[in-house]
């Protein structure tokens, strides 16, 4: 079994914050209306994140005659 050092597990550490720190980024940025998908896909990726957009027209709600 390995032994982690104290300068590894503060790396670590440090990497955890930093990944934490993009997420939250990245969770903002979903909610702002005015966040462009290249921006999200960017910062999807910083998380690890393969960002798929998918976009369906909806049907119904209107009659047309």
């Amino acid at each position: 079994m390995s032994t982690i050092t104290q300068s590894s597990r503060a790396h670590l550490d440090t990497e955890f914050v930093q990944l934490g720190q993009r997420l939250i980024r990245f969770g903002q940025a979903m909610q702002e209306g005015s966040t462009t998908v290249a921006e999200l896909a960017k910062l999807a990726q910083s998380c690890g994140i393969n960002f798929k957009l998918r976009v369906v027209a909806e049907s119904g709600g209107r009659d047309h005659e």
